[in-house]
């Protein structure tokens, strides 16, 4: 059963970094479906919690260079 996360990324200030974001989720073992909203400043990430976990999707999104928080 997949488990629905929202991130709020305050640091998401175009479209291109919206993408930047979902692009390197969206080829990540877990990740079943990406949405991110530059006008939101978020991501709902749809996870297979056996495969991944938010914790870990939140390092990602670190380690890109955005701040990220599990809302």
């Amino acid at each position: 059963m997949n488990q629905d996360v929202v991130f709020d990324i305050p640091d998401i200030h175009c479209k291109i970094c919206a993408n930047i974001i979902k692009q390197a989720l969206y080829f990540t073992a877990g990740v079943e479906e990406i949405e991110t909203s530059f006008e939101e400043r978020n991501a709902s990430v749809s996870i297979n919690p056996e495969m991944i976990t938010s914790k870990k999707i939140k390092t990602m999104i670190i380690a890109l260079g955005f701040s990220a928080m599990i809302m």
